[in-house]
Formats: structure tokens, sequence, C-alpha cells
């Protein structure tokens, strides 16, 4: 059939507004999870972590070569590459809904020509404003271009069933066949889409009935394996044993029989065997990944540069293995989750977790509305209309042509629910998940645009049928839709969606390596704090003299030679044979650990500048660094015992220090987490800027000067005052390290009575980061820092004293206040402290010190009514002596005076109040 001339005029402008919406709120430079590793990889052509996107790294490196007067940062460049996959991808979305509409539109007389592009336009423009397919679409991830390979091939299976009957078809099947091989080096994602494409070559070529369709089932399950895992894991293996020449006589085999059987005219044989050479064509971009890592690039993961090490990259053993039928074990995911106690059966945990949380949440995510915090659902967000048409549409499609309704349904099934089904995962999970399920959202939109074009048609029928003109009406109605749908989730979306002014991965992973010293070492944790340091490094040449280590890989031996053998170095000594062998270590129980010091010289100029820091007589150099180490795991040992154990990773940060003795400074993320950071050692740990760096000194927890310029004049904070650029949960939780560092040494200063730089830190901290902007994630530290706020001149004490804060609260910055002399705050503070005990002792607000006093459950459980009450009491002689001191100080010994004097006629006889209430009637009578 041919196309309206406004077909591809829509299909036009549904592009371009996909691709503007995109290029406006498209990251400026690195982002945070993978982006910066596979920025850098595309830089510098290494190899990222397994299985390797070979074809991405590939397209990315052709990308950082955009001159840079055009794009200035690399990073930028690279995210292009999500952006135009991302619009191309709702242009096939378009397309792929105009022919199925017109497959089943059996008229398209007068406005109903108009029908299946006005559907089109608004499925995919609603899908173009998912937030979990515009999350991809404005950062460099492999989802993006992995979701075009899908709508790509979707597309061209459908525009080769129009043309199915003319001669030289097939060439269209041979290229779906490429493009899944060259999909192979993006993501494997895309051989999900093989079920569907086989089921419309099955619709145009075989006649259906229930025998032939139960055997197109079985056949594409095996041919779907046949790609994977067949070939993505068994061309290494055919490899591995057959040498490369055995390989190329492989090859040179199956195209000589490809020649026989297009001699001898068996054509579906010989599409086959094309299909099968062309996937594995497109499949060898993965030789990249074992050429480059031969060349020893600087980011070189698992180190595949033997067939043995590419098989074992290729399966992902860095992350453990597991039987071949585990996706079908609920029971042992249950029990490997750590939060299984929130489940009842292994039942209840695959429908509760793995169907409805990390699956039927996110979909609604998507039609429904995601709300800002990322828990539950907002249903009112999106009107349901997304939702209402797609559903709409699945019946409808059922309903007017349910062949290719079954096909859509599968797409969505099996890059939906198939996909949880195979990963079995674990509850809890490190980040939300949605991004894999875009593929079932693709497949949804196309109902979503069915829905619609469902309802334009029947509008139109019905006016046509009643004699009235239908142009005009439904033209309104399509203009409704269009508002409603895309237009509203554009509208609600792009706040949370815009990351063009959000430079947090940048900047925070600035000012991790600004926090370091030359020539140092830095353990890190994850993926946020290790990928986009490597961007810097890598990209863009800061902190190239230092070296991270991150604690994950830390437990696998390539990581470890690595570490060792390349620049720059990191001092261990443990043999390469060692490196190879190495495993748990026996750790019974706790022991102490020592580690000698050497550059004395250095170290007792530190021991000075430590004994000038705390205002010490003097401070003996130390001679070693001794602290004691608890078993970090336990392992079933004979008898049902349990042995205690050290991790590879602990066993190296061990080496790592006994080896260097202090010769290169050695650092921790500020976001390792005491577990990672040896409990012992943290005695040892002093803070500077926002990393710990490891001392012989014990008990120094910071390094005033050096941090106060870090925070100052050396990092960055761009943005982070802007209330136009929207910050998720997980990023405004990472952001409470910068409160941290300030809170500490603006504490530090505090203690020592400089209130000159005290000041100027919480100036900076509340200009920098206001919290109108970046909210409190943390109650505690919040009140601290208001408390603080209010010393420093920045808030009014009205704003703390009526901010509704705990006793616990009161009394902490109360103290804090009188002690160092603010007695607007103080003073206030500790007086509605004192009120509140002795007007309600047994109220909830008190009830909640006394709790956090005990400091436990337990001991609160068994105290008794009156030894809480005694608590309470001694709370409140401890309030009036500290109101009493700060009034005498602070000028104002008539208040003090009233009050021992009510202290005594409440408990005549008090020798306190006495002797205090003397002393200062003492003072009063003096001239």
């Amino acid at each position: 059939m041919q196309h309206h001339p406004w077909h591809k005029f829509i299909a036009a402008i549904v592009f371009l507004i996909s691709l503007t919406v995109y290029g406006m709120t498209m990251a400026p430079t690195v982002s945070f999870w993978d982006c910066g590793e596979f920025i850098a990889c595309s830089f510098r052509l290494a190899v990222p972590h397994p299985p390797g996107a070979p074809l991405y790294l590939l397209v990315g490196r052709v990308f950082t070569l955009i001159p840079h007067f055009l794009i200035e940062d690399v990073a930028r460049r690279v995210n292009l590459i999500s952006v135009l996959s991302s619009a191309f991808t709702v242009l096939f979305l378009y397309l792929i809904i105009v022919h199925l509409v017109r497959t089943y539109l059996k008229s398209t007389e007068g406005f109903l020509v108009f029908v299946p592009y006005l559907g089109g336009a608004i499925g995919a423009l609603i899908f173009a404003f998912t937030p979990s397919f515009w999350f991809n679409a404005v950062e460099a991830e492999v989802y993006a271009p992995s979701m075009l390979f899908t709508g790509l091939v979707v597309w061209l299976v459908f525009h080769w069933s129009e043309r199915s009957e003319q001669i030289g078809n097939e060439k269209y099947i041979l290229l779906i066949a490429y493009l899944i091989g060259l999909a192979l080096g993006v993501h494997l994602l895309n051989v999900l889409a093989l079920p569907t494409v086989f089921m419309i070559i099955y619709y145009r070529r075989f006649p259906f009935t229930l025998v032939s369709f139960a055997l197109l089932a079985v056949s594409g399950v095996l041919l779907t394996l046949m790609v994977y895992p067949g070939m993505v894991k068994g061309i290494p293996t055919m490899i591995d044993i057959l040498g490369f020449g055995g390989m190329v006589v492989l090859m040179a085999i199956a195209i000589l029989v490809l020649w026989l059987t297009l001699k001898q005219r068996q054509h579906a044989l010989a599409l086959l065997l094309s299909c099968v050479l062309l996937i594995a064509v497109g499949y060898s971009s993965y030789m990249t990944i074992y050429i480059r890592s031969g060349l020893d690039p600087s980011i070189d993961e698992n180190n595949p540069e033997t067939i043995g090490e590419f098989i074992k990259y290729m399966n992902r053993e860095q992350y453990g293995t597991r039987g071949a039928l585990y996706f079908l074990d609920r029971a042992a995911a249950w029990q490997e989750s750590p939060n299984r106690n929130d489940y009842r059966s292994a039942g209840d945990f695959f429908w509760r977790y793995q169907v409805n949380r990390m699956y039927v949440r996110y979909f609604l995510w998507n039609f429904a509305g995601n709300p800002d915090d990322g828990a539950g659902v907002d249903f009112g967000k999106f009107w349901l209309i997304p939702l209402l048409l797609g559903l709409i549409g699945s019946f409808y499609h059922f309903y007017r042509d349910w062949k290719h309704g079954l096909a859509v349904l599968v797409l969505f099934l099996m890059t939906g629910l198939a996909i949880i089904i195979y990963l079995n995962q674990p509850d809890p999970q490190p980040r939300e998940r949605d991004y894999s399920y875009v593929g079932s959202f693709f497949a949804f939109a196309i109902w979503v645009g069915i829905g619609a074009a469902a309802l334009l048609e029947k509008i139109t029928l019905a006016l046509r049928r009643n004699g009235n003109p239908a142009g005009s009406i439904v033209g309104w109605v399509a203009a409704l839709l269009l508002l409603i749908g895309p237009a509203r989730m554009l509208a609600v979306n792009y706040h949370t969606q815009d990351r063009s002014g959000n430079f947090v991965a940048w900047d925070y992973s600035y000012n991790l390596l600004r926090s370091c010293e030359s020539g140092s070492v830095l353990f890190t944790n994850g993926d946020n704090d290790t990928f986009p340091l490597w961007y810097l490094q890598e990209v863009e040449g800061i902190g190239k003299d230092m070296r991270v280590a991150n604690l994950s890989l830390l437990n696998t031996s390539w990581y470890i030679e690595q570490l060792k053998n390349r620049e720059p170095k990191v001092p261990i000594s443990l043999t390469d044979e060692q490196i190879q062998n190495i495993n748990l270590a026996r750790w019974p129980r706790r022991q102490a650990f020592e580690i000698p010091i050497q550059m004395e010289q250095y170290w007792r100029a530190e021991t000075d500048r430590y004994r000038r820091t705390l205002a010490l007589d003097s401070v003996a150099p130390p001679q070693k660094m001794s602290f004691e180490i608890e078993p970090k795991l336990y392992v079933p040992g004979p008898n049902r015992q349990r042995i205690g154990v050290l991790r590879v990773q602990d066993l190296m940060i061990l080496n790592i220090l006994s080896t260097n003795q202090f010769r290169q400074p050695v650092y921790f993320s500020i976001t390792t987490g005491t577990d990672n950071q040896l409990d012992g050692l943290q005695e040892y740990l002093r803070m500077d800027g926002l990393l710990l760096q490891v001392t012989p000194i014990k008990g120094w927890d910071i390094a005033p000067d050096r941090m106060y310029d870090l925070v100052m004049n050396q990092f960055r904070y761009r943005n982070l005052d802007n209330p136009d650029v929207y910050y998720d949960e997980s990023t405004i939780r990472l952001l409470q390290n910068y409160r941290s560092a300030f809170y500490r040494l603006a504490h530090h200063f505090l203690i020592e009575g400089d209130t000159e730089r005290f000041q100027a830190l919480m100036k900076k901290l509340y200009s920098v980061m206001p919290p109108e902007v970046i909210p409190f994630a943390f109650v505690r530290l919040e009140r601290l820092l208001n408390g603080m706020a209010v010393m420093a001149g920045i808030y009014p004490p009205e704003k703390v004293l009526e901010g509704g804060y705990a006793l616990e609260d009161l009394r902490l910055f109360g103290d804090m206040a009188v002690q160092y002399g603010y007695y607007d705050l103080g003073i206030p503070a500790l007086q509605q402290m004192l009120q509140t005990l002795e007007r309600n002792p047994t109220g909830p607000e008190v009830t909640a010190l006394i709790y956090s006093l005990f400091r436990s459950r337990d001991i609160y459980d068994r105290a008794s009514a009156q030894e809480k009450a005694q608590l309470i009491a001694r709370l409140v002689e401890q309030m009036q002596a500290k109101l009493v001191d700060a009034w005498e100080i602070s000028g104002q010994p008539q208040r003090a005076r009233e009050l021992l004097e009510k202290r005594l006629q409440d408990n005549p006889g008090d020798p306190y109040a006495t002797a205090r209430l003397k002393s200062l009637q003492g003072e009063a009578a003096r001239p």
C-alpha cells in the first residue's frame, strides 16, 4: 500500500521532537554507574567489564574524534550516541505502529488514511517520554543503542513481510541476521527479539496450524539458543579447541557448503547458513576485546588476552558461576537474599519481589507514573492515559489481527518477565533495574499507539455513519490525545529527566582526586567512586600519577597482578604465582596486626603537625602501627564448626599497607564503609577532604589546614545551588558526604575557637549547597548543621527552636552552643528541653530521649520505671546547672538565681542549689 505524503512528514516530526528533547536534556559530561567506564574505554579502546561491548566501544571511539570546536567535552560526545540512537528508536517505533495498524485497517478512505500515522505518532512520543527510556537516552550507556537494534530488527521483519513475495526479499532477512550479530557487540538483550522475528517469518511462509505453530515454537527456541548461548559462548570455545587455523578451515568449509546449497538451489538451507555466517561476522567485533587486551591497555578488565581467559570473560566468571538451570531455582535466590525474612516462601518471594517490585512497578512507572522518590507508583502523574491506551490497544490488536498481536505479546514477555525469570535476582539490588526492561516497554508502546489509532478509527466510523464530517472532530480528538498523552508526559517528566545541568559525577570524582596527594593509592568501593575516576584519569588526564584500587575487583587475581605490575604501580610483595593462587585465609579470631613505619623524617614532621593541630605539649613519633582485626566471613568447617576467614580484599589491604610502610599515601574513599576498611584500622584513618588517609598516628581524625583549603578553594560544587537542576535520591545521599566533611571541619574550628574560619565554612556550605536544593538525607546531621548555622549567623535561633526537634538534638546543639559561647541559641534550646522534661516527663518526646540515652533496646526494656525516672531527674538537674552557668557567663545572674531559688523550693536543702545560690549572691554583693 502506498503511504500518504504526510507519512514522511509526521515521521520526521516524531524524530526531530525526540532528538531535540534528548539533546536539550543530555548529560553535559560523565554520569554515574557504567558511563565513566564506557567513555574511558571508548577513548582508549580499552576492555570494560564482562561481557564487554566491543561494537559500542568502536562507535564510541569514532564519536570521541568529533572536533573539539564542535563539542568540547569528550563525555558529551559519547553521550550523543545515546541521543541519536534513542531518537531513531522512536522513529522505528512509529513505523512499526503504522505498519501494524495499516495491516488490519481494511479501509483508508477519507480521514481514516491518517489514523495509522496519528496513532503511530501518539504511541511513539509517549514511549519517547517514558522515564526509563528517557533516562537511557541522555547518558553514555549501551541500553540506548541496544534498543535501536531491537527497534530496527523488529521494523525490518515487518518491512520484509510487506515485500516477502518480491524477488530478492531475502536481503532483509540477511540484514536482520547481520544486525543481530552486530547487536551482540552492544548488549545481549537483542537476542530476545528473535522469537518475534521467527513468528513474522512463519506467518508469511507457512499456513497456520497447531502442529506447525508448535514446530515453530520448538525451532524458535532452538534457534534462539543457537545464537545465545550457542554462538556467543560456543565460538570462543571452538577457537580454544581448534585454534585460529582450525576456525579458518571451519569457516572455509561453511562457505563451501553454502556455495553447494546455492548451486543445488536449496534456497531455504542456503538462507539459514547465510544467516548463521552473517551473525558470526557481526559477532566478530568481539575480536577487538581479545586484540586490545593483548596490548595491555590501561583498563583491561579480566585481562582476556588468551583464549582461556577470553572464554571466562564471555562467561562472566568474575561475577561467579551458576548452574545452567539456576534460573528455575526460586528457592536458591530467596535463600541468598539478605531480605529473605520479608517473604513467607520462595513463591511469595518470586511474586512480591521479582515480579511485582522488579517488573510490574517499573512497568507502571512508565505508563502510570513514577514518584520522584522512586517508591511505589504515582497513578495520577500521567492520568493513566498511556496505560489505558495500551490496554485498549492490546485487546483491540488481538481482536483485529491476533497473529501480529501474538507476535507483539511474545516481544513484550521475552523482554520483560522472561528476563525476570532468567536473572532470578536476590533482594536487594544495588540500584533500580528499570533500564533492563525497556524492550518490554517498547512492545507495550506499540499497543499504546494501536489503542490511540483504535479510538480515532471508531470515532471516525461513528461520525461517518451519522453523516457528520469526521476530519475536524477527529483531528481535535487526536490533538487532545497528543496533549494528554505525550505532551503531559513531556511536561511532568522534563525536570526529573533533564540532566543538562548535572555535573555531580564529574565534580565529585574530581574532588576525590583532589583529596589525594601525588603518587597515592586510593581504595574505592563500587562503580560510582571508581568509573568516573577512571574517566577523569584516562580521558582528561587528571590524577594520572595516583592509582585507584577498587575493593570489589581486589578479590580477583588478574586485578591484583595489574595493580602490582602496571604503572602507576601499587606496592605488593606477593609473587605472580602467589597472586594466582590467592584465596580466603583462615583468621579464626580477633588478632593483632603490626606494620613497621619507614620514612621516619616524614612521619616525625607529621607527628609535629598532629601535635600542633591538637595543641599537645609533645607527641612521640610512632615506631610501628598495631591494630586488631576480626574475621570478615565465617565458612562451614568440620564438625559443623564455623571457621573465621579474611577475604582476598582484606588480605590485599594488609599486604599493600605492609609493603608500602607509609612510603606512599594510602586512602580509603569515604563511601567504602567500615566493613571494607578493616575494623581495627579505623582508629588510624584521618579525614582529608572526601577521603580517609591511613596514618600511623592513632586518633588523628582530621587535617584541618589541608582540608580547609580543599573544601574552600579546590573542590567544585557546580549547580548544587541551582533549583532548576534535579537530583535523585541516591545522588542526594551521596552529596551528604560534602556536608559531613564540612561538619567535621567546622566542629574542629568551633572547638579551637577559630570563629573566622568556622563562619566562613558554614557560609560556604549553605551557599554552595542550600537545603532548598539539596535536602538533608539524615535528620541528625541536619539538626546539628542547622544549629551550627545559627551560631555562624546564617539562621536566626528561631530556625532551630521552632523546628520541632527531638530533645536529644536540642541537648546536643544546646550543649555545643553554650560550650562555645553562642548563648542566643544555647540558652533557649536548653530552656525548651528543660520545660519539656518538667512539664511532661512521661510523654513521647521524653521517652524517645531516654531510649536514645540507653543506646540499646535490651537495656531500655530491662530498666525499671524507677531507673527511668531517676535518669529524667538527673537530666533535669544537668540542664538546670548548664542554664545557671550560661546565664551567669552571659551576664544574666538574676535569671540564674531565680532558677536556683525555684529548685530549692522544690527540693529544700539541695546541696548544689544551696552552694551555687550562695556563690551568686556573694558575687552580687561585691562592690
